[in-house]
Parts: C-alpha cells; structure tokens; sequence
C-alpha cells in the first residue's frame, strides 16, 4: 500500500519545493543583501535591512497594520457568531442555502469586489447621495480613504471565514448539554455563556487566526479603499513591484512572515485552554445529568 504513495507524494513534494520553499529561501537570502543603484540585491550578509524595518519612518506602518487587522479581526467577530448561530441552530433544512448566500460574493473575484465597493463607496456612488439627500453629508464629503472604509473592507473581505469556522463549530455542539443545563435551571444566558461559548471557542480562535492573518498580508483593500492609511503589504509591493529595493521589500516579507509565525503559535495557548474548558464543561453536564 505504502508504494502506491510514493509517486504522488513525491510530486506533491516536489510541488512545495519548487513553489514555495524556494521563493522563501530566496526571499530571505535576498534580504541579507545590499541593494546595487536600480534596487537589485547585491548577495551578501548585512542586516541593515532588518535596521531599516524598524526605524522610525516605518515602526508607524507596522502598528497601523496590526491595529486594523486586530480591529477587523474584533468587528468580524461580531457580526460572524450571531449569523454562523442562528443558521446553525434556525436555519432547520434552509442551512446550506444561507450558507451559499453568504459564499456567493467570493464567485467574483477579490480585485472585482474591492472595485464595486469603490464605486458604492465613491463620490457619485450611492452611499454619499443618499446621505446628502437627508443632510448628513455636504459635496466634499468623502468615504474612500478612510479609516471606517478601510476597516470595512478588511471586514468584507474575510468575514465568510469567521462565519464558515465558528458555524462548523456551533455544528458539533452537543445540544445534550444544553437540554441538561436547562434542566439544572441555567438560564438561556448562563447556558450560552457556560456550555455554548466554551465549546465553541475552537471556531472562534480559528476564525480569528483566519482573518486575523489575512488581513495582516493584504494590501489591495488598503490600496484602494484607505488611501493613505498605508499597510505594510502596500509598502511590500512598492519596494517589491516598483522602482523600490527589492532587499528591504524581502526584509519587509521576512519580518512579517516571522509575526505570521509568532501570531499562530500564540494562538494555540487560548486554544489549548479553550479545549480544556470545553471539557471540562461538558465532564460537569453529564455528571449533574
């Protein structure tokens, strides 16, 4: 059995190897270099890159960027957990449907999306004619380029993977539980807040990781949405796209692929503990039960 996998695991393998662990290596070598006068990496061993990263002109970018990925995460979080609940626990044989409702923007592809909230959002879009008809904007007031239209974005963007994550959570819910915490008298509060959120925190820690992550690499929302409200994926792209040095734009990726990896693994100590309650709490149900 064990030869029937060696042919595809070696294609896998190789796969990996090729188109991913090499554009790394050559991302982080590229990084240790000292750019020539168009910008190209001079292959060496400096780490005045990673000096320049934190200098003051870029520490702001760093914050801002994991500022709005922390409240995008925090936004999604609240609209996801309401809707992933009610279509788990109401939404009966219409389940898959709501959820297609909540996919079907991700048929369209992601530049296209930001684009059409550009021009919902825009000067003649519809959002700023129906506020000037009722008084609540003049002719120089402007959404794109804002901070709330920015955190909209990262929101919209990736809000279907909160939902998707916490929804298969609420899912494998034991509803025994529930029946026996009302039987012990819990009220519909104390029973959400001592059997429902802790036996669903593994979805929330996931889909917090999922958007959280997300939202610190992208750069098209800040691009077209934030006007100035400059992400680091935006800085990545000019130094990596346009006439910028292509070594500080691989110190730029390595730094914040190296937070990518920090950020995961801090993650798993709330899971670790949100899994041991969960337990803990569901040992306590069917022991009263």
């Amino acid at each position: 059995m064990r030869q029937h996998w060696k042919v595809p695991f070696a294609i896998g393998g190789a796969w990996v190897i090729l188109f991913y662990l090499l554009p790394l290596l050559v991302i982080a070598t590229s990084s240790f270099a000292t750019p020539d006068v168009i910008g190209r990496p001079t292959y060496g061993w400096t780490l005045n890159n990673y000096q320049l990263v934190f200098q003051d002109a870029y520490l702001p970018v760093i914050f801002r960027t994991f500022g709005y990925a922390l409240a995008a995460t925090f936004f999604a979080l609240l609209i996801a957990y309401p809707t992933a609940y009610a279509i788990s626990r109401y939404g009966g044989r219409r389940k898959v449907v709501l959820l297609l409702f909540v996919l079907i923007p991700w048929l369209a592809d992601y530049l296209v999306r930001i684009y059409a909230w550009v021009q919902i959002l825009g000067q003649e879009g519809p959002v700023l004619q129906f506020l000037r008809s009722v008084g609540m904007a003049d002719a120089n007031s402007t959404l794109l380029g804002t901070p709330g239209a920015l955190l909209m974005g990262l929101v919209y963007s990736f809000l279907p993977f909160m939902i998707l994550t916490i929804f298969l959570a609420v899912e494998k819910l034991d509803t025994t539980l529930l029946e026996a915490a009302s039987d012990l008298y819990a009220s519909p509060f104390q029973s959400f807040l001592k059997v429902t959120l802790p036996l669903t925190a593994g979805g929330i820690i996931s889909g917090c990781q999922l958007v959280f992550l997300l939202s610190l690499g992208d750069f098209a929302v800040a691009q077209f949405m934030g006007g100035s409200q400059y992400m680091i994926g935006n800085l990545i792209r000019d130094q990596l796209a346009s006439a910028g040095s292509l070594p500080f734009g691989a110190a730029l990726t390595v730094t914040l692929l190296v937070g990518l990896i920090l950020a995961s693994t801090l993650v798993l100590i709330p899971r670790g503990i949100a899994q041991k309650m969960a337990r803990r709490g569901a040992k306590e149900e069917k022991a009263h039960a």
